[in-house]
């Protein structure tokens, strides 16, 4: 009797255990449509299908052709309570040429309720920004390196509360231009092997 007592109360520690890890695990959103657009000539383009599966961000408060802001839009309709949100990008952050120690800042925005898809999203016709959730610089590199950037949880609440069946879209801006530029890896980039590089941006939940 007393082997088996110590059995119960040893799995039920491990049960106890195990349940709270499992829920302190962070839930994972991959992004769901993602493209940027870009003035200049080519301002009436659709560039989310392009075949370089590159995001580029860069002087995103101009109107030329280097003029350029990402769109992420994400599908969170299954996330419920949350205390902190992290966005998750494989970023490369190309130096200025005039001076390399420059960092290049990125601002996110969130728009709740934008109408857009990535086959159709122009420089023309892109939605409002939406509030400015956060910004975070980064330093030059000479690799696509996985980088965090954290957004407060009740913005991200806020913009769930209203938005359409939980699609929500974050906007990366560069408001201050200091001629560095950043590009991050599509859903659609693919190695040369053909394979898919697997490396989109995402959303952690915890």
């Amino acid at each position: 009797m007393k082997r088996l007592l110590t059995t119960f109360f040893a799995c039920t520690i491990l049960l106890a255990f195990t349940s709270g890890a499992l829920a302190n695990k962070p839930v994972k959103v991959k992004v769901f449509q993602d493209a940027f657009v870009q003035g200049g000539g080519t301002a009436d383009e659709a560039l989310g299908s392009t075949t370089s599966g590159r995001l580029r961000v860069m002087k995103s408060n101009d109107d030329d052709k280097y003029s350029r802001t990402t769109y992420l839009q994400f599908n969170l309709k299954k996330i419920e309570d949350f205390k902190t949100v992290d966005l998750n990008v494989c970023i490369r952050v190309y130096p200025s040429k005039v001076d390399a120690s420059e960092t290049f800042t990125m601002q996110v925005y969130g728009n709740g309720n934008a109408k857009w898809n990535e086959s159709a999203i122009t420089f023309n016709n892109k939605p409002e920004k939406g509030e400015m959730l956060t910004s975070k610089e980064f330093k030059a590199n000479d690799n696509n390196d996985w980088m965090k950037i954290s957004i407060p949880a009740d913005a991200m609440k806020e913009l769930l509360k209203n938005s359409k069946k939980g699609r929500i879209t974050l906007v990366l801006s560069n408001d201050d231009f200091n001629k560095t530029s950043a590009e991050i890896i599509s859903k659609e980039r693919t190695w040369s092997n053909g394979s898919l590089a697997k490396r989109e941006a995402y959303l952690s939940f915890q």
